[in-house]
């Protein structure tokens, strides 16, 4: 997991990135294989939608309650 801080998020490059932990619970069996894989650094530029934002400009801040989330498509096998 990742999370992303925005509070600088105004200029390319001033996104903050942190590596998070999480728990997964895997049920049931499965022979699926998950993607798309990306590489951790290499997967953003820093101008995608939600990472450069200036969130304390109004009209960003209330977009804020649905941003974009950057990175890949979410698996769903």
């Amino acid at each position: 997991m990742e999370a992303i801080a925005l509070h600088a998020a105004a200029t390319v490059g001033g996104a903050q990135f942190y590596i998070a932990c999480g728990q997964v619970n895997v049920k049931g069996g499965g022979s699926g294989t998950p993607g798309p894989l990306v590489a951790i650094p290499g997967v953003y530029t820093g101008t995608e939608p939600g990472i450069l934002i200036d969130i304390y400009w109004r009209k960003a801040a209330h977009s804020i309650s649905k941003p974009d989330s950057p990175g890949p498509a979410v698996w769903s096998g």
